[in-house]
């Protein structure tokens, strides 16, 4: 049932991208002065990462794709052919999926955990799937360190924990929302959560699920975090194991990742209608964790008021960001693989989006 509360939002999302459109003449590509503008503001945040890729779909367009910097600590570049983990940026594809199983009346959002899951403890058992998407769900986060060691006993650890809080109460993000998440999908497909996501969104495309950045893929680009104190980058060799792959486990190329922009633009994985019901705010008992009353959290999205406008998205392993400004048409997707001092990918949207266009500056 939808709740006025949605309807109102819902509302307020169409009528903005009317009048948008309405009054704002449409830019299919970059003028050579923004793209140089752009490029030459790239080159300036290489000091802060090892390599860069990025790209901005615009009004159903790639309008500008670039790639700088350095695949690798042998030197490679980064270029078309460079696989990019996105790590925590998964959990969007995720979340489509959960949707495309609520459009096709395979799963209701009200649906508890417990039609699916096996074995919980009573107090998880009430636990509905809109909990675990909007990382609600109270429920305590598994050790993603321990890769190696089978979900059976990992499964076990965790039910023996006491749930954090209430479902509902308070935003708390973590992993085991995640896996469970791809837990449901298996048991309701009867397919594996990577057989379900490569079928039904990226039909044309290959991708690699691998949560282990330790072992090396070919083309693959790991993180890299520099040692102020020897001034060299190093790499970060960790193993999350499978159970993560919905979580973080999803790696693509740029173009890939364009590619699945524009399928989702344009309702070829779920209808405008599912989407407005991702994107509706969800209702926490207590204020949204970062305390900002212009950002929210959605079923498995972020939404952010950078940029005097609200947009939606996601961020991954403090180095990938994913940010789309419905009122703009316009997507915004930069992959890096160093992290010098801080994040950096959030600040480039939102240059980025400064340069792309002046209102949102």
């Amino acid at each position: 049932m939808i709740t006025p509360k949605a309807f109102f939002f819902s509302l307020l999302i169409i009528l903005s991208i009317a009048c948008k459109n309405e009054h704002k003449p449409q830019e299919k590509k970059l003028s050579s002065k923004k793209e140089k503008q752009l490029t030459n503001y790239l080159n300036s945040e290489l000091e802060n990462t090892l390599g860069l890729a990025v790209a901005v779909i615009k009004d159903g367009e790639l309008i500008y794709e670039n790639y700088l910097g350095k695949e690798n600590l042998s030197g490679k570049p980064v270029n078309k052919n460079t696989i990019f983990p996105l790590y925590s940026i998964s959990k969007l594809i995720t979340s489509t999926a959960i949707f495309q199983l609520i459009e096709e009346n395979k799963l209701q959002l009200d649906d508890k955990i417990s039609l699916y899951l096996d074995h919980l403890p009573k107090s998880w058992q009430t636990i509905k799937i809109k909990h675990l998407l909007s990382h609600s769900s109270g429920l305590p986060d598994y050790d993603v360190l321990s890769g190696k060691v089978s979900d059976s006993i990992t499964f076990k650890k965790l039910t023996e924990k006491e749930l954090r809080f209430e479902k509902g109460e308070r935003w708390e993000y973590n992993q085991t929302n995640f896996w469970f998440l791809s837990k449901i999908i298996e048991k309701v497909t009867h397919k594996s959560y990577e057989e379900f996501v490569k079928e039904n969104q990226f039909q044309h495309n290959q991708l690699l699920f691998s949560s282990n950045f330790i072992d090396p893929v070919k083309n693959r680009s790991f993180k890299y975090n520099f040692n102020p104190d020897t001034k060299q980058w190093e790499k970060v060799s960790l193993d999350f194991g499978d159970r993560t792959n919905a979580a973080g486990g999803i790696n693509l190329t740029l173009n890939q990742f364009v590619e699945w922009t524009k399928d989702f633009d344009n309702n070829q994985l779920i209808s405008p209608t599912t989407k407005e019901k991702m994107w509706t705010p969800f209702n926490y008992q207590q204020a949204f964790y970062f305390n900002n009353k212009k950002d929210e959290f959605l079923y498995g999205w972020e939404q952010y008021s950078s940029n005097n406008e609200i947009s939606y998205g996601f961020t991954g392993g403090l180095v990938t960001g994913y940010r789309k400004f419905i009122h703009q048409d316009m997507t915004i997707i930069v992959f890096t693989n160093g992290l010098k001092e801080k994040p950096i990918h959030n600040k480039i949207i939102s240059k980025i989006a400064g340069i792309v266009d002046s209102e949102l500056n």
